[in-house]
């Protein structure tokens, strides 16, 4: 039998919970091409709540027809996570903005992003954005460069 290679963390993180916040489906009246090219465009957005010890991060997706240069359609999930002692890890800078650990940034972005890949998939399937899928990205493009 194939031993499994254990990951560790020193992040102790949990999703609390999933939420679909928005989603649409824009059909124009006139037909779309049989075969669609999409552009992705991917917002994330970071909320806290210290006293439960959560992060919200919130992952916006606008989807478009590469060939129309139309929007077709939108997805915003929120993935909650239960961060063990969020307070002395997360911090709230001055101007709202806040301090994450990059290690700890990543894993939370990656699980975040693959999350709303399957949620995306689910929920536009059966519709002509079913081909939709959100390709596979490098994290670190979402990581601030100063960090």
């Amino acid at each position: 039998m194939k031993k499994q290679k254990e990951i560790k963390s020193k992040n102790v993180f949990f999703i609390k919970s999933i939420e679909i916040l928005s989603f649409s489906i824009n059909s124009k009246e006139k037909p779309l091409p049989e075969q669609l090219t999409f552009k992705f465009n991917v917002r994330l957005e970071f909320k806290t709540n210290d006293d439960l010890n959560y992060l919200y991060l919130i992952t916006h997706i606008d989807i478009e027809n590469v060939d129309l240069s139309i929007m077709v359609g939108q997805l915003s999930v929120s993935c909650i996570f239960q961060i063990e002692n969020i307070s002395k890890k997360i911090k709230i800078k001055d101007n709202h903005s806040i301090d994450i650990p990059t290690e700890l940034l990543e894993e939370l972005i990656e699980v975040s992003v693959s999350t709303t890949r399957g949620v995306m998939f689910s929920t536009f399937k059966g519709t002509f954005l079913h081909n939709a899928v959100l390709p596979i990205m490098d994290v670190k493009q979402f990581v601030p460069l100063n960090k």
